[in-house]
């Protein structure tokens, strides 16, 4: 047997690595391209309520976007992107394989975005989140069957969280809007001439929600970055909260309802006729701005129910057959008022026009929150396979407990926005002419209950799917409605979720089979050293490699052992 020892500078210069660098650039595209198609479609979950409700043009979702999907992905992202790089598979069972580690999430990258974009196409309402999560598994389990995956509390935990979190979300989104019906909505309907005393405790109210809102927030911010100071934390967070409480309860909220106001969207709308008048000319409005850029757009729907509530809510207007995404499945989950009306069940709560409408900047609120949460959580789905390749083969090893990468999650941050700006605006204008009935004291209830669940996952690591917890904060929302079972899609609802059961061993299968070929059949051939280590010296017999390196990311010393036989002379 021959041997030969060498020194080498991890990704840099000449390394055991270079051979592999391929597998980083192209894992950058990839994750480049799955960011921007969730920027495409599912931010449309944040921001689809909002813009169909005309609380926000669909520049200002754009805008508003940008800004907090950053926001929450810089600042608690990398904890997802690290359980989607280290904690589905059983890393350490590749320390000594590293290239394998890192062309398995390569493969992951490129299979989930194949499989998001097949199902996209098939009008299929898949969940990116376990399409990553199934990719992941697929190249572990190829690599050492069953004990390539870390089952526990890796992936148990994960899907343990996939069927709490919609669940948790329903009874957040039923505490927001039962608080809201018993409170003072409700005793306002009975009595009108209590109004007055209605709209201030809405004003309350909202100061609750902001307090709830950057409390929780900063906390999962300030425990993120040092979890032993908490006194500071909690004094930090609990100030800052309540000081925005305090200061739209005193008179911040003068300002901001008056400018809802002068917008249409607050008060006065107590002509059934025409509020549903005023309605359609804004939707129409929508509809105008969106045929520039989409040819196939269609006029709204001659016509719409003339309840108050449409005065206050999106409409469920009709626009052109558009293909399947995420919010599409999200608003249509609650049946619609002419459906009901059909099979004789109760109509929809119906608040009081003016106090209803003074939700609408706490739709607005919620929508943001719930950006932040998406930036949170979504942004591993991309940046996690980018930041495990980048690592192992800066460091030459599968890397137990790795730092953040900023620079990453700022790249898929990127990505995401790109997919926003180019297409997600076409998606929000569609969403805003077809969602159905969903008031703005229903959406902050379906949103805020979902960001509160996405962050508290986010914050743990753990990698849900938004849509998911949109789905149940919607219908908890829905729920809480007289008959409110009775007013569910459960047929859609079962579509929905067997595609969501079926993602997971379709994007499994996927990546196994992508991994399989890219690894050429035999990991042997994966270990050939470098040219600049020994020349021309051995010939390509890569199978009767015996290859190790040990050190750390300054030096390594690697000792490659072969048969005498394979040794050449060199001239």
């Amino acid at each position: 047997m021959g041997t030969v020892v060498y020194n080498i500078d991890p990704f840099s210069g000449t390394t055991q690595m270079q051979p592999w660098q391929w597998i980083f650039a192209t894992c950058l595209i990839a994750s480049f391209l799955q960011g921007a198609s969730m920027g495409a479609n599912d931010v449309a979950n944040c921001f689809g309520t909002s813009v169909g409700a005309k609380v926000l043009t669909v520049t200002q979702a754009c805008i508003a976007a940008s800004i907090f999907i950053t926001l929450g992905s810089m600042t608690i992202g990398s904890q997802v992107a690290k359980t989607v790089g280290k904690g589905i598979v059983n890393y350490r069972l590749f320390e000594d394989i590293p290239q394998l580690f890192a062309l398995g999430m390569l493969t992951a990258a490129i299979s989930t975005g194949l499989w998001v974009s097949l199902a996209t196409w098939l009008s299929m309402p898949v969940s990116t989140t376990h399409s990553v999560v199934g990719s992941v598994m697929g190249f572990g389990l190829v690599q050492f069957g069953g004990s390539g995956i870390d089952w526990w509390p890796g992936v148990g935990k994960i899907v343990i969280s996939w069927v709490a979190s919609p669940v948790v979300t329903g009874i957040f989104s039923v505490a927001f809007y039962l608080t809201a019906k018993y409170w003072f909505l409700r005793k306002v309907q009975e009595d009108e001439s209590r109004l007055e005393w209605g709209l201030k405790q809405q004003i309350f109210y909202m100061g609750i929600v902001l307090f709830l809102a950057f409390l929780t927030f900063l906390i999962f911010v300030t425990f993120k970055y040092d979890d032993e100071a908490v006194g500071m934390n909690l004094g930090i967070a609990f100030g800052v909260a309540t000081a925005i409480a305090v200061a739209w309860i005193a008179g911040l909220h003068k300002p901001i309802n008056g400018y809802y106001a002068k917008r249409g969207l607050i008060g006065g709308f107590h002509d059934e006729d025409e509020t549903v008048a005023k309605d359609l000319d804004e939707l129409d409005e929508v509809s105008s701005s969106s045929e520039r850029d989409e040819e196939n757009a269609t006029a709204p729907a001659a016509a719409a129910p003339a309840t108050a509530s449409a005065a206050v809510g999106s409409a469920a207007v009709s626009g052109a057959s558009q293909r399947s995404n995420a919010m599409s499945v999200v608003s249509s989950i609650m049946r619609s008022d002419a459906d009901m009306r059909a099979e004789g069940l109760a109509p929809n709560d119906i608040w009081h026009p003016e106090l209803e409408s003074r939700f609408a900047f706490g739709q607005m609120v919620s929508a943001c929150y719930e950006a932040i949460a998406f930036g949170a959580n979504d942004i591993g789905n991309s940046s996690g396979t980018l930041i495990a390749v980048y690592q192992t083969i800066e460091y030459a090893s599968v890397v137990s407990k790795p730092d953040p990468e900023y620079w990453a999650l700022a790249y898929c941050t990127v990505g995401i926005l790109a997919g926003l700006w180019l297409f997600g605006a076409k998606v929000m204008r569609t969403i805003g002419q077809n969602i159905t009935l969903m008031t703005p004291i229903r959406g902050l209830s379906a949103e805020l209950a979902t960001a509160f669940s996405v962050l508290i996952a986010s914050y743990v690591g753990i990698p849900v799917s938004t849509t998911h917890c949109s789905v149940g904060g919607v219908i908890g929302a829905g729920l809480c409605e007289t008959q409110g079972y009775k007013k569910v899609n459960w047929k859609l609802m079962l579509k929905v979720a067997a595609s969501w059961v079926l993602t997971l061993p379709v994007a499994m299968g996927l990546n196994a089979l992508m991994y399989v070929i890219c690894r050429g059949g035999t990991q042997g051939q994966w270990f050939v050293p470098p040219a600049a280590v020994v020349g021309n010296g051995v010939e390509d017999s890569f199978n009767d490699y015996e290859y190790t390196c040990t050190g750390n990311a300054d030096l390594q010393t690697c000792t490659l052992t072969f048969p005498s036989e394979l040794l050449v002379e060199q001239e």
